[in-house]
């Protein structure tokens, strides 16, 4: 079998396994860095949200691969970019990549973001190295959605070192709110923390200005969940990556507003195609889901965080 045949395929999703050129990988602050890998395959049908899954060394140590969300795809020049922290061995095998060598990819994995026609006004939030797939997901947005304004982002990262991709963000048409744990950039706090009170703030100028008016309905998200129109720069649909603190909140502050929120969850992976079970998170139906396969990204009302 070719090593760029799919070796899986559905309906809905092809995977590749094969061996990617390395065209760049470049360290963006003390611990972070920036991948670009040339697979025209895996570019033509990612989706935000999916991930590939990486085999780091050609020796048995690390034995697993690495599963990294896909920060951006680009079909014109056939490559995909990753943004990962070095946290363990693998990711310090992967720093040490040069331009020109090969990577052994999986990919593309998992089920990705959905973007509901008529959406109008999304709110992205992500904390950390949970930023890097929401990039891609705000490009698709502006893709899809052509507004002057986008929607809002809520990035929160450690420092101001650690920031990346803030440009970009902004570059799609959204607004942009950072923070950081100590100060050095944007509010001081949670971008949990910055939602929480950007949809207080909206809901106490929609609840003056139209009392008597009802939300107007425009469109279903999933068979269980509808998107709703509310007044200028409402909130429709709120998106989330990162710890999974800040996805609890999340989850918890969009079931307070009655905004549909969706959540890319990480968990350790061996398979990334959904038979080993390593990475199973509890349903809220009861029974798990597999967040390599049912995920990584969920309703938040699927999953209990």
């Amino acid at each position: 079998m070719s090593k760029k045949s799919p070796i899986y395929s559905s309906h809905e999703n092809q995977i590749y396994l094969l061996d990617s050129k390395i065209e760049i990988n470049e360290q963006l602050s003390a611990d972070i860095y920036h991948m670009v890998l040339n697979c025209p395959e895996i570019a033509a049908t990612a989706k935000p949200g999916q991930f590939i899954h990486i085999r780091c060394s050609d020796g048995l140590s690390p034995l697993l691969r690495r599963p990294i969300s896909i920060a951006m795809a680009d079909i014109d020049t056939g490559t995909i970019e990753i943004i990962y922290r070095v946290v363990g061995e693998g990711t310090k095998i992967l720093a040490r990549k040069k331009k020109g060598e090969t990577l052994d990819i999986m990919g593309p994995l998992g089920k990705g973001f959905p973007i509901p026609e008529g959406i109008k006004f999304p709110a992205i939030v992500g904390g950390g190295i949970g930023v890097a797939p929401l990039l891609f997901l705000a490009k698709a947005i502006n893709t899809a959605n052509k507004r002057e304004t986008a929607g809002i982002i809520f990035a929160g990262f450690s420092s101001d070192d650690e920031t990346f991709g803030t440009f970009f963000m902004e570059d799609c048409g959204f607004k942009l709110e950072i923070c950081t744990d100590d100060g050095s950039r944007g509010y001081k706090g949670f971008p949990t923390d910055l939602l929480e009170k950007y949809i207080n703030d909206r809901k106490i100028e929609n609840d003056t200005a139209s009392v008597n008016s009802s939300k107007e309905i425009i469109g279903p998200m999933s068979p269980h969940v509808e998107i709703k129109a509310g007044g200028k720069n409402a909130i429709d649909i709120i998106y989330a990556c990162g710890p999974k603190p800040l996805l609890a909140k999340v989850k918890s502050i969009a079931a307070g507003a009655g905004i549909p929120a969706c959540l890319s969850l990480e968990e350790r992976m061996a398979c990334g195609v959904g038979a080993c079970l390593g990475c199973a998170v509890k349903s809220a139906e009861g029974g798990y889901m597999k967040v390599c396969k049912d995920g990584p990204v969920f309703e938040a009302s699927q999953v209990e965080i």
